[in-house]
């Protein structure tokens, strides 16, 4: 159990893969046995070669974000090295990758998190990460496809990608992706069938963007998962930007809260008595999240943070930090609603980790849903948001138009869609009036908007048909 990775070998199984990803290491696979009891003694029966990575500096871990303005996009990869500057060549044809834009490079070290596992080196916590490089693209052309590689002359450049950059007319319609509670395949069981349903759908329609809002990748203080996550996620978040919020398996933690990239005050942030905020990021406190992805810089890093696609206002906001009315965040929150211009996003969709509305029975008592009910929810209903989404149970669940656990025309439809791959739920429901559908099922959900109507679709991953689906009007 000391190494990166391992299998138990069943009776009269004659094989075994793996995805081989490159962890800028030579790897040797160890065959074991034990006697029949399973209590004894491993002995070695044989190792393969050393497998050695083609390129240990190949451009990996490929993903794109939103910046600032509407022309800007963020190119993020990762290789072993840093000795060279990153760039990426960029233009309107595949054959014709005519612009070239240099970027900067980051890391991080055991040392640089808060505590526990995520400050150890080992196999199965933190091992070197590599070197983060990013490129800001600008000048780009709204609604325009862009062809792109990363790399350098001198360590080999990437396959070429593609994206479409978001429309800067309010009249254009949008697609967007959105799921919560991933992780990693095959660690976390739905996560495949998730990754490979939506990756056909970026690869056969027009979708924008995705939001993935918390629990991205479970890794939980153990670096080779990091570095797992990223490459299943490539498929898509090379070809279309990935925007990521934050959930308690990233950032939650105890102590070491001076290393905290939120800022939050105390040693382990937002710990209120009537919160159940934990130890669940592994003592990461979203030090590897804050250096893997990137988001526009209008709020406070990936904690919260708002951006424009088209006709929707989308804001991530956080529930593992403060959001009471003297909060900082809920200053920001405030103010950022306010200065929405609904003539030109007529729609405003809000996304976090936690529910503020969930009628599954395991947690009766769950305060930060009722204090986020207290706090929050008055504040989006008097700005007339149309949709909440959020995740952290592992199920599907859709309200009505609501405002304080009634049914109203003006309300605000909460969506849980913590259903992309980590274990499924089992538990009961309340039978709560204002919950309109619900199951325990993996699955991803899609939004598509113009000026005057958003439709909200919500798959099964098992056969890809729609379960459930709204419509809302202007």
């Amino acid at each position: 159990c000391d190494y990166f990775d391992f299998e138990f070998v069943q009776n009269k199984q004659s094989s075994m893969s793996w995805q081989m990803i490159n962890l800028r290491r030579p790897l040797e696979f160890r065959y074991y046995s034990r006697d029949n009891t399973c209590s004894g003694n491993y002995s070695l029966i044989a190792k393969s070669p050393t497998i050695q990575p083609l390129n240990y500096n190949e451009p990996t871990q490929i993903h794109l974000a939103y910046g600032d303005r509407i022309d800007q996009m963020f190119v993020s990869y990762l290789t072993n090295s840093s000795q060279y500057i990153p760039q990426c060549q960029y233009g309107l044809t595949s054959s014709s990758l005519n612009f070239r834009q240099s970027g900067t490079t980051t890391t991080y070290t055991a040392s640089d998190m808060c505590e526990g596992k995520a400050n150890v080196w080992g196999p199965q916590a933190f091992i070197d990460a590599g070197h983060m490089h990013t490129i800001l693209l600008e000048d780009l052309r709204s609604s325009t496809t862009y062809f792109y590689r990363v790399g350098t002359d001198e360590h080999g450049w990437s396959s070429i990608y593609s994206f479409t950059n978001r429309p800067a007319d309010e009249n254009e319609a949008v697609n967007l992706i959105t799921y919560g509670d991933m992780g990693l395949s095959p660690v976390e069981p739905g996560a495949k069938s998730t990754i490979d349903r939506v990756t056909a759908r970026v690869t056969s329609t027009n979708i924008t963007c995705l939001l993935h809002i918390g629990d991205i990748s479970y890794a939980r203080g153990v670096g080779a998962l990091w570095d797992a996550f990223m490459t299943q996620i490539q498929p898509i978040a090379a070809r279309i930007p990935y925007m990521v919020g934050i959930g308690n398996h990233e950032y939650d933690h105890v102590m070491g809260g001076d290393k905290d990239p939120s800022g939050a005050p105390g040693p382990g942030g937002f710990r209120p008595k009537w919160g159940n905020y934990g130890y669940d990021s592994g003592g990461e406190c979203a030090v590897p999240m804050v250096r893997r992805f990137h988001s526009p810089s209008n709020g406070n890093s990936l904690f919260w943070y708002s951006f424009d696609v088209g006709p929707i206002h989308v804001i991530h906001y956080s529930t593992e930090h403060d959001f009471r009315h003297t909060s900082s965040q809920y200053a920001w929150l405030e103010q950022d609603l306010r200065s929405v211009n609904r003539s030109h996003t007529p729609w405003i969709i809000v996304g976090s980790h936690r529910p503020m509305y969930a009628s599954e029975t395991d947690e009766p008592y769950d305060f930060i849903k009722i204090m986020l009910q207290f706090y929050l929810e008055p504040l989006f209903y008097r700005y007339h948001v149309d949709v909440n989404l959020f995740a952290h149970k592992h199920s599907y669940e859709r309200t009505c138009p609501m405002y304080k656990q009634q049914c109203v025309s003006d309300g605000i439809t909460h969506v849980l869609i913590g259903m992309a791959g980590q274990d499924i739920d089992s538990g009961e429901y309340s039978g709560a009036e204002w919950s309109i559908y619900h199951d325990q099922e993996y699955g991803y959900s899609q939004i598509w908007a113009n000026r005057t109507y958003l439709h909200f679709t919500y798959y099964h991953n098992d056969n890809d048909a729609v379960v459930d689906q709204f419509v809302l009007q202007k």
